[in-house]
């Protein structure tokens, strides 16, 4: 019979660690929390739970010890804690991996650290102070305030929360111990314009429906996104993250490599739901 996996999530518990708490769901997985997430995180994902083999479990019953998988998410103090049997991560046998956003100028103690998984223009579900994305939020900002938009000229390796999530929580079930830093992000590169266009097309559809004036106007677009060849010059400037090691993890872990499977259109109408809640 196989073990079950013990992955502890600990930090910014926000939209991102909940698709990989609802990823996880779906395999027989322990899931530990901090006592003070642990109730909410239950009668969040009770439906879930009701049809899963895997369990939410209070890190005050449960600390990290050899064999863990523990993530920690965002910026938090992840070595404070209010549960006596939770002090501290620098467990041995147990693998820390340490889930940050790239492209910021902000520096990392991976000391109690062993993998540092890196995420690059993820498009996140709902906008949060770590996982909150600049570009975007301007976008929506400006359509939602009937003001014009003015690109930056970024040229974006966009990627869903969804699939970032799912390639998470296939590396937490490997067999296989994580690369000392894994870099995640789309294969393909999306200009500002052309995401704005996307973005903009959704909200004027998501308003006209609230609103009850949806029209045949509004269906008046391109069945899927036009996607333009970017420039060599482009291409210097914003060169994709490395790949590699999270394509040669995922293989290792399940046979399949890195593929992002939601469509740009979906990870953006998944954004805008969040905003606009």
């Amino acid at each position: 019979m196989m073990e079950t996996a013990s992955v502890h999530l600990r930090g910014q518990l926000d939209s991102l660690g909940r698709s990989i708490i609802q990823r996880l769901l779906r395999d027989n997985v322990n899931i530990i929390v901090r006592e003070g997430s642990h109730k909410l995180l239950n009668e969040f994902f009770s439906t879930e739970l009701e049809f899963s083999k895997s369990q939410i479990l209070s890190s005050l019953s449960n600390p990290i010890s050899p064999g863990h998988r523990v993530i920690l998410l965002g910026f938090d103090n992840y070595t404070a804690s209010s549960d006596n049997s939770d002090v501290g991560i620098g467990i041995d046998g147990a693998e820390v991996i340490l889930v940050t956003p790239g492209g910021t100028d902000i520096e990392y103690d991976l000391s109690e650290v062993d993998c540092h998984f890196i995420i690059y223009d993820m498009i996140p579900s709902e906008s949060s102070p770590t996982w909150g994305n600049l570009h975007l939020d301007g976008m929506i900002d400006s359509l939602m305030d009937d003001g014009d938009y003015e690109s930056t000229g970024y040229t974006g390796w966009w990627v869903a929360e969804q699939d970032v999530a799912d390639a998470i929580s296939r590396m937490m079930l490997s067999k296989h111990p994580s690369p000392n830093v894994v870099n995640f992000s789309g294969r393909r590169s999306w200009e500002m314009d052309q995401i704005f266009d996307e973005l903009q097309m959704l909200y004027s559809r998501t308003i006209a429906g609230q609103s009850g004036s949806f029209t045949t106007e509004h269906l008046v677009s391109p069945s899927t996104p036009v996607i333009e060849l970017v420039s060599f010059e482009q291409s210097v400037q914003h060169e994709r993250p490395d790949l590699k090691p999270l394509h040669e993890s995922l293989i290792l872990a399940d046979g399949d490599g890195w593929r992002s499977m939601t469509p740009i259109r979906t990870a953006l109408m998944h954004f805008l739901i969040g905003k606009m809640k």
